[in-house]
């Protein structure tokens, strides 16, 4: 009896010490992550060296292998201004209506960015790189520590002259440590220049540390898909004519600019690659690896001579595909885990603001990912999108476009100069025959149609008052 009486005594004992374990753990409050969001500028989806035969990005492969890919990510719209407001605000250019040449996106979009809504909520912010954007207030309403960058080769740093990319690297180092000072968790954009062209420069266009110059060297790249004489006849007069194919000239212009232009695109790449890798080796030297976020993605894609045109503005998925990963330190099971789903490049923002444990805003279009960064398999996500590109340049022809991809079909309408495009990208996944106008397929034409039609009515409906107010959107349908 006092053997079962001592047994019971233990067991109630080892219960009240479990509960109140258990409440102390409750009662003590979760320390919130750091998010460190890094963005690179045309870098398209497939090149990343997980995937990629040629370019080499191990510390890009590094986060992928131990955090989430998403293997169909797209922006909703493929140029590096409207794509980095809509990042920010979480909105389609159709509802910030913010592209080059366009007022400062409105008041309330402004206030409602990620950055200011953090800040709002105890978290420090940051921004370090391209910015080239214009939102309305000032910039100390959204962050404590703001460096933006016009694009340049070099940058002085405490006397030493250095690529902007590892200035950038150093700026976003420099915060880093300073915040280890504070007890508030902190959320910094990166925003690396590279790799895009640096278009002035029409002999070399692409630049990189010094250090990458012998690498690629002795590689031969193989021809674009779809790049050959033929394939560039194909498209309308308007695409023909426009600044895709001008730049196409001195980038991809000859098989031998090809070899030398795409090598230095790719040292670019690698390049970004390297600070990517210094600025979480300062996260390891301060103690913060196993608390930051990363995610990584790029602005748009970057057609490579495909169809014999540079550049991106258009619908195809070299415009709009980009690489996005996710790593979370403290999701162990991640581990290399591809999702297949459709990942937008407005879902950042609620991500963010999801990992920090703070409601989005409802007037946010796009949707956490972090269900399916996690292990569930049966997440209600969309199997559609809407995408569209409204830039007018007075100086060169850029034809605005609008369109909508589903898991099969694409739909592109070129509305300023009559040329629509349709593909099933099921059964042919390059986008080579465009099926429009086919009588096959007038039935599918229409419902894409319509379908786009819908889109356009909802995100303009979505625009604030103030942004309605301009009453002009000349860059609208």
């Amino acid at each position: 009896m006092v053997l079962a009486v001592a047994i019971l005594s233990a067991c109630s004992n080892g219960q009240q010490t479990d509960k109140q374990a258990t409440a102390d753990i409750q009662q003590k409050p979760v320390k919130k992550p750091n998010i460190l969001f890094i963005l690179a500028d045309d870098h398209r989806w497939d090149l990343i060296g997980k995937y990629h035969p040629i370019v080499k990005t191990p510390n890009i492969d590094k986060l992928a292998d131990q955090g989430t890919v998403f293997k169909n990510a797209f922006v909703t719209t493929p140029i590096c201004a409207s794509s980095r407001v809509s990042i920010l605000t979480g909105l389609t250019e159709r509802t910030h209506d913010f592209t080059f040449a366009q007022p400062a996106t409105g008041a309330e979009e402004s206030a409602l960015t990620y950055p200011s809504v953090l800040k709002q909520n105890g978290y420090q912010s940051a921004f370090v790189g391209k910015y080239e954007i214009k939102l309305s207030g000032e910039d100390s309403e959204r962050f404590d520590y703001f460096k933006p960058l016009l694009q340049a080769k070099t940058e002085q740093y405490k006397g030493k002259e250095l690529p902007q990319t590892y200035y950038i690297a150093e700026l976003a180092k420099d915060f880093i440590h300073q915040s280890k000072s504070s007890d508030k968790p902190w959320v910094m954009a990166v925003n690396f220049w590279n790799p895009h062209a640096h278009d002035r420069d029409e002999e070399l266009q692409f630049h990189y540390p010094e250090e990458f110059e012998s690498w690629y060297q002795d590689v031969e790249i193989p021809p674009a898909k779809l790049s050959s004489d033929a394939d560039f006849a194909a498209l309308p007069e308007p695409l023909k004519q426009s600044a895709a194919r001008i730049r196409w000239q001195f980038r991809f212009g000859s098989p031998e600019l090809y070899q030398k232009m795409t090598k230095r695109h790719y040292r670019a790449i690698s390049s970004v690659d390297k600070a990517v890798g210094m600025i979480y080796q300062s996260l390891e030297a301060q103690g913060m690896a196993d608390n930051t976020v990363i995610i990584y993605t790029g602005d748009n894609g970057y057609a490579m001579n495909e169809r014999q045109l540079a550049g991106k503005w258009y619908g195809w998925e070299e415009d709009l595909r980009v690489p996005l990963i996710i790593y979370d330190p403290r999701n162990r099971q991640a581990g290399g885990k591809e999702v297949e789903k459709l990942a937008l490049n407005i879902d950042i923002t609620p991500t963010i603001l999801d990992y920090a444990g703070v409601d989005a805003p409802k007037s946010y279009q796009g949707q956490s990912l972090l269900p399916l960064v996690g292990q569930a398999n049966d997440v209600n996500w969309r199997d559609e999108f809407f995408f569209e590109h409204m830039y007018q340049p007075k100086r060169f022809l850029i034809p605005p476009m609008a369109g909508v991809r589903t898991e099969q079909w694409k739909y592109v309408d070129f509305y300023k100069h009559d040329h629509v495009q349709l593909y099933n990208l099921v059964e042919d996944p390059q986008e080579q025959f465009n099926l429009a106008n086919h009588p096959d397929y007038a039935h599918q034409q229409q419902q894409m149609a319509e379908k786009l039609a819908g889109y356009i009515r909802k995100y303009e409906a979505a625009r604030s008052d103030e942004v309605k107010a301009r009453g002009q959107y000349p860059n609208s349908q």
